[in-house]
């Protein structure tokens, strides 16, 4: 298991397959830092070595869509990932094909 840069760990989702990567989401944190610290962990890498999430999402949007009841989760590609952010303060990482 590898240890994301919060206290949450960033685990394999699936025990038999180490391709997808899920973590919660701390009370202390953002989703925005949450997404970016799950695919730190995953890569072994560092946030200099990674673009910038609002590449690809509106960060604020993000925050508001995730914290509404109405929304089930959230999904979007990043660095070579499917990110799903769920209802239920996850974040799951699975690699694109």
């Amino acid at each position: 298991m590898k240890e994301s840069t919060s206290s949450m760990p960033v685990e394999p989702a699936n025990t038999q397959s180490r391709d997808s990567y899920e973590r919660g989401i701390g009370s202390d944190e953002s989703v925005c830092e949450a997404v970016v610290s799950a695919v730190m962990a995953a890569e072994n890498a560092d946030m200099d070595d990674l673009d910038p999430l609002y590449f690809v999402v509106d960060g604020d949007a993000l925050e508001r869509i995730t914290s509404s009841d109405a929304v089930s989760s959230v999904a979007f590609d990043y660095l070579g990932y499917r990110v799903e952010v769920t209802g239920d303060s996850r974040v799951v990482l699975t690699p694109e094909t």
